[in-house]
């Protein structure tokens, strides 16, 4: 059987970011037998493991098996963990809180157990005045959405910055520079990103 590249996060509960991650290779029918599912299913789902389940991998594929605090995703590792540096997606809360990062941004639909998530993790943070949140829906074809914007204290000029940025009709390489540093990204990193969505042609920008 052909061996397959796979990825294990084991999540902060504080932040529910990324603390610890490893990769390791097997094939698609163990890793679908451990989990029950189809092996297709692996290809383009994320899936939060129960304890057995992590148990079962570590047992059947010789894995070392670390106590986890939180949560723990397998995944497969896609085109964003080949950039060259840290894409802010799924690090948003510990990068703000480390000063590194100083907006981010998360958009779902009314309603989403995603964004209920984020904003429970963020929010001992806003409550505390170390996040500063501003909440926009707006509606999008038959959808209303929410946008929840987070800046940290004295960058709140972010927010209207990236709300008239996203207003604008026509998005170019200008408006994707300009995002990217809203973001907290470097020039540098900025270039690097505009040139490989001018040269992929369906890169879109990354989660904030």
């Amino acid at each position: 059987m052909a061996m397959e590249t796979f990825l294990l996060k084991f999540l902060s509960p504080e932040t529910g970011c990324s603390a610890h991650e490893m990769r390791f290779e097997a094939p698609m029918e163990a890793v679908a037998a451990i989990l029950d599912v189809e092996t297709s299913e692996l290809a383009h789902h994320l899936f939060y493991l129960e304890k057995s389940e992590l148990d079962g991998l570590s047992s059947t594929l010789a894995l070392p098996s670390p106590e986890p605090d939180g949560e723990v995703v397998l995944t497969r590792p896609g085109w964003i963990d080949c950039v060259p540096y840290l894409v802010h997606t799924n690090f948003e809360l510990a990068l703000m809180l480390d000063g590194r990062k100083p907006f981010a941004v998360f958009s779902d639909e009314e309603n989403s157990g995603i964004l209920e998530k984020v904003r429970a993790y963020f929010q001992p943070y806003v409550d505390s005045g170390a996040i500063i949140e501003r909440v926009k829906p707006f509606v999008q074809g038959k959808f209303v959405l929410i946008c929840i914007l987070y800046a940290l204290p004295r960058e709140e000029w972010r927010f209207d910055a990236y709300t008239e940025l996203m207003s604008g009709r026509l998005w170019t390489d200008e408006s994707e520079y300009h995002l990217g540093r809203l973001l907290g990204y470097t020039e540098e990193q900025c270039r690097w990103w505009i040139a490989q969505r001018r040269e992929a042609g369906n890169v879109t920008a990354p989660k904030a």
